[in-house]
Order: structure tokens, then C-alpha cells, then sequence
């Protein structure tokens, strides 16, 4: 009875009704957004706007207000009136689809009740997401910010402070689920079922009306497997003592493992926006997985293929953590899936590709899982405006190439994500053990690094087995993404990605392919290029795993590219650093500006 295939249609008309905004010039949705921000509607403004509602970006917008002069304060008030349109907005597309899943009957009672329940869950956390930004971002993030000169500093008063949470083996752990509080004049560190209470305890009652009604409906052992894993859930949402919360949400990390069905949950996975006591995001979603033509079995026997010929080349003697790589690949589960209905974090962005678990207690046990949401991406690819930015940095010769593939050949593009995104969240099992990102994050920067460590290993699996068809489309990709990335530069929560971008920046000035002049960026295809670009990457990717290997302060490696100056990393390259400096300057002033050359209508019409 279960249609998924009919299930994934529907998906996919409301994500292209939604697409479909881009196009409008003017409509009530854009009013309404112009009078929450304050603009006049300006075409910069109705780009942020839409950035904002149709690909859940807020950077955009906040360079708009910045733009107009606004206060910090006036920033954050439009950024969270903003999230609570948006959020209404998404919830009410959300139910649309449920009552429409429902209506066709696509769907049997006991999965109709995960999506209600999901939505239920999720309206809640979605409230409390507006506290946890307003505590652990604006409020902790920025004054660890004011007291502390870097993250190394602001480390060792967490761990003087015990401010963090441990595992059932006295471990500190890299990640948490608290919030730094003061009360009574005394530094705390709340679980989130303390520090949210009103919201949490609704939560709870959510869980429980959701765990009875699967009761009833349970038939098999797969829908048992959900009734286990949102009872582990509600436990670690509503676990209240500090010394035990990672166990919860360990239990129900392995519970959810065991989750095999079309329809995934995303619970909180990641911890990207706070940087100092890693909270981790209330991340609340559906993702809908589809059968695909993708061979996992090849692409882990090339990855594992990979990693041994690094792991040798290296000289590594570390058989813990080579057993402990291998299993990693054989359990990862892989799923070509589409975000379904999300909330909480998720309406600040959604991933492109995410593999998790973080917590490698799990992993060694489990495995992972990894999610690609490959039509979801091409689809957001083709319907964006171009802008008039990207016009201005790169000839359009040039741009023509990516946007042929793009438009006209859609095997080639889904081909590259395979390489470079799935490659990506492969490329992170590389080098790791249970240890690795605590011995490494000394200073507080391995995110800095594994973010480059994860996409270069993707690139390595393709080098090692390289079909020359992909090859310039694969550097094509690697060269927009680490040019847009330059946008990040002063957003804490994705400075990981950012930092990412200038490592790849360095290799590709100093291998020829790009090269700055007269404020253009010229870009070198040919073969030779792509072949000195080859040889500089694996070259860099043998050192940076030696010390993955040795497990060294993950500054070790990212200082010989970048230094933090005034709160910024700039590169160390003269050449990069001009071109990132004059990249960003730009793309604060004209960043939402669209191109109007009349270059967009042109593969429209193809």
C-alpha cells in the first residue's frame, strides 16, 4: 500500500512550487516580507527575501540590512521576525503535503502517524529553537566572543568551568546538549530539558501521544524499530542529568540506526553554529529516500580502495583506526534521498548531503548513515537567478561551461555531486577513530580542517579512479564552490566551510587554474592545469592525513594557509589574499544584485 514513488512526486511539486518564487516580480508574500524588514523593495531586497523563504538563507538578507545602515539590534529583529514568517510559511506547506498524502491514501495508517507525530514534534522544537538561538547564540556565543581572544582560550575556561558533558566512560565529550547558565551568581551547565523547560515538557507529551498511537498500528518488525528509536528520543530529550545525557542520546543514536524505511527522521545530529561548547542544533526533519541507479557497493570498494592506498602511502601503523575506517565504510547506509518537511534549525538551511552520526561510540558500533539530496540540490541549482556578482568575477566563457552542464546535461551534473558531494561525506570516515577529533581540537579548530579533509577525500577516491569524461567538470565544481564560499567569511556558524574554501583557494593559485588580474579571475581548464592541480592536492591531502594519523592540533595544518586577523582568516598566499579581500568587498556591496545581461533567459529558452 506504501506509494513511496508517489510520495517522493508530491515532494517534489511542492519543493518546485516553492522554486517557482524566484520567477514572481511581486506578490503578497514579498510585501508581506518587505514590510517585516523595512525595505522598500528594491531588486537586492527582493533577492535576500527570497534567498530567505525559498533556500532558507539568512546571510543574504542580513547584508541587505547591513547595507541600509541598520543597528545590530534592528538586524536581529528583522532576522527573527523573518524566521517566524518563514517558519509559519513552511509549517502550513508541511500540512498541505501531509493532508495531501493523506487524501490520495498513499500512505498506510501506521506512516501517516510518523508524519503527523513528525510535524507535531516539530512545531514544538521549532519554538524552541527561537530560545536556543536567542541563549546559546546571541547570548553565551557572543560574550564567550567578548571575554576570550580565541576559541583555545574560551576552551579552557569551558573545561575549567566543567562546562560540557561527559560520556558513561568519564570522557569529555566533543559535542553537547546543555547551555551554559548562570544562576545565583554560580555558572551552570543546564541539559536542554532544564534550560528549555516550558517547550521541552510539551515535547515530552508530544512523544508520548505519538509513542501509544504507534502502538496500535505497529505490524511488523520495521515499524517496531521507529516505536524503539522515539523512545529513545524522548528519553534523551527530556534526560535532566548532566553525567547522563550523552548515554541517552548515544541509545537513541543506535536506535535509530536501526531505522531502515524510506522515511528517515533527522533528530539533532550537527553542531555547527556554536563553536565554543558545540550545542548541538535542533535539527527536526523527514528526508525521503527513493531507489536510485547509484552503485554503493562499487562506490565503497573504491573508497575503502582509497583510503588503504593513502593509509600505506603514509606509512600509517595505526590498525585501531584502519579497522575502525573499514567497518565505518561497510555499515554506512546510503540514502539518495529529498528533504520531506523539516522545522527548528532546519529553517536557518538545509544540508546538500550530511553523513551522521558525529558520535564515533555509535559509528564503531553501527556504522552511519549518509544522506545525498541530489534533486533537491539540482533542482534549487536551476531554478536561481544569476547574479550579477558571479558575472563580474568570472568571463563568461567560463560560466558557460557550468551552466551547459547544468541545463543540458543533467547525467554529467548528478555524476559530479556523486563524486564530489557523496565523495565529501565519505571523505570524512577517512583517518578517524573515537579520539581523533578531541586529541585534535586542542584549539578548537578541527572543524577548520575536516571539512577540507572530507572533500579533498573525495576528490582522492577520484583520482585514484578517474574517468577523464568527469575530470573538468569535477574541477569546474571544486572552483565555484570555493569561490562562493568566500561569502562565509564573518558567518560564524559555517567559518568551517569557509575556511575549507581557502585551503582549496591556495592549491588552485598556486597550480595555475586560477590566477587574479585586473579584478578578474581567470580560470585556466586545460588538462595541464587540472593535472598540476592533481599533483599539488594529493601532495597536500598526504600531509594533512599524517597528522590526522599523529593526531596533532588541527592548527598545525590549517595555520599554513590562513591566519585569524581581527576575527577573520585571511590566507597566507599574497595572490589569495588579494582576491578574497576584493571577492568580499564586492559581494557586500552587490551580493543580492542579480545579473540582468539577459544570459538566464538564454538556457531558460534552451
Amino acid at each position: 500500500m506504501n506509494d513511496f514513488k508517489r510520495v517522493n512526486e508530491l515532494v517534489a511539486e511542492s519543493k518546485k512550487n516553492l522554486n517557482a518564487l524566484y520567477d514572481i516580480k511581486d506578490s503578497e508574500i514579498l510585501n508581506s516580507c518587505y514590510k517585516i524588514c523595512g525595505f522598500k523593495g528594491g531588486a537586492g531586497e527582493r533577492i535576500a527575501i527570497l534567498r530567505r523563504i525559498v533556500d532558507l538563507k539568512t546571510d543574504p538578507l542580513i547584508n541587505e540590512c547591513k547595507k541600509l545602515g541598520f543597528s545590530e539590534e534592528q538586524i536581529l529583529n528583522v532576522r527573527d521576525k523573518m524566521y517566524n514568517f518563514v517558519r509559519k510559511m513552511h509549517e502550513k506547506m508541511h500540512e498541505e503535503l501531509i493532508e495531501k498524502i493523506a487524501s490520495e491514501n498513499i500512505l498506510d495508517e501506521f506512516y501517516m502517524q510518523i508524519l503527523r507525530s513528525t510535524h507535531r514534534i516539530g512545531q514544538i522544537l521549532s519554538k524552541a529553537q527561537f530560545s536556543w538561538q536567542k541563549k546559546i547564540i546571541d547570548e553565551n556565543g557572543k560574550k564567550f566572543g567578548r571575554d576570550f581572544d580565541s576559541i583555545a582560550e574560551a576552551k579552557d575556561f569551558i573545561n575549567k568551568h566543567k562546562l560540557y558533558q561527559k560520556t558513561a566512560h568519564g570522557e569529555i565529550c566533543d559535542r553537547s546538549y546543555g547551555v551554559v547558565s548562570e544562576i545565583n551568581g554560580k555558572i551552570l551547565f543546564l541539559p536542554y530539558a532544564l534550560a528549555f523547560e516550558t517547550e521541552f515538557k510539551e515535547l515530552d507529551a508530544a512523544f508520548d501521544d505519538c509513542i501509544k498511537s504507534l502502538r496500535e498500528l505497529a505490524l511488523n518488525r520495521e515499524q517496531e524499530a521507529y516505536i524503539a528509536y522515539f523512545e529513545k528520543l524522548r528519553a534523551a530529550f527530556g534526560e535532566k542529568e548532566n553525567e547522563n545525557v550523552i548515554s541517552a542520546w548515544r541509545d537513541a543514536e543506535i536506535a535509530w540506526m536501526d531505522v531502515k524505511t524510506p522515511l528517515q527522521i533527522g533528530h539533532p545530529l550537527e553542531y555547527y553554529e556554536d563553536i565554543y561548547t558545540h550545542a548541538v542544533a535542533l535539527e527536526w526533519d523527514i528526508r525521503l529516500a527513493r531507489q536510485s541507479e547509484f552503485n554503493v557497493g562499487e562506490f565503497k570498494k573504491n573508497t575503502k580502495e582509497t583510503f588503504n592506498e593513502f593509509y600505506k602511502k603514509i606509512g600509517a601503523d595505526n590498525e585501531i583506526m584502519h579497522a575502525f575506517v573499514d567497518t565505518n565504510i561497510d555499515k554506512t547506509q546510503l540514502y539518495i534521498s529529498t528533504p520531506m518537511i523539516y522545522y527548528a534549525a532546519d529553517f536557518n538551511g538545509l544540508f546538500s548531503a550530511q553523513v551522521v552520526p558525529n558520535d564515533e561510540f555509535v559509528s564503531s558500533n553501527c556504522g552511519k548513515k549518509i544522506f545525498a539530496f541530489v534533486d533537491f540540490v539540482y533542482e534549487s541549482a536551476k531554478s536561481k537567478p544569476f547574479m550579477r556578482f558571479t558575472s563580474e568575477i568570472f568571463d563568461l566563457e567560463y560560466l558557460n561551461f557550468g551552466r551547459e552542464i547544468l541545463f543540458n546535461h543533467p547525467e554529467i551534473w548528478r555524476k559530479v555531486y556523486e563524486i564530489s558531494t557523496i565523495g565529501h561525506e565519505f571523505g570524512h570516515i577517512f583517518f578517524i577513530d573515537e579520539d581523533t577529533e578531541a586529541l585534535m581540537n586542542k584549539s578548537g579548530v578541527f572543524k577548520f580542517i575536516e571539512e577540507y579533509k572530507a572533500t579533498t577525500g573525495g576528490l582522492m577516491n577520484f583520482f585514484m579512479h578517474e574517468n577523464k569524461k568527469y575530470a573538468l567538470p569535477v574541477l569546474d565544481e571544486l572552483i565555484r564552490r570555493s569561490v562562493g564560499l568566500i561569502a562565509w567569511q564573518k558567518v560564524d556558524d559555517v567559518r568551517a566551510y569557509y575556511c575549507e574554501g581557502l585551503i582549496h583557494l591556495s592549491l588552485l593559485f598556486k597550480s595555475g587554474v586560477l590566477n587574479f588580474e585586473n579584478n578578474r579571475l581567470n580560470v585556466d581548464l586545460s588538462e595541464n592545469a587540472y593535472e598540476n592541480f592533481r599533483c599539488e592536492c594529493i601532495k597536500n591531502y598526504e600531509n594533512l592525513v599524517k597528522i590526522y594519523v599523529d593526531k596533532c592540533d588541527a592548527n598545525e595544518f590549517l595555520s599554513k594557509f590562513c591566519v585569524l586577523e581581527n576575527g577573520v582568516y585571511l590566507p597566507l598566499d599574497v595572490s589569495v589574499r588579494e582576491f578574497v579581500k576584493f571577492y568580499y568587498s564586492r559581494f557586500e556591496l552587490i551580493g543580492n544584485e542579480i545579473d540582468e545581461s539577459g544570459e538566464r533567459e538564454k538556457w531558460n529558452k534552451k
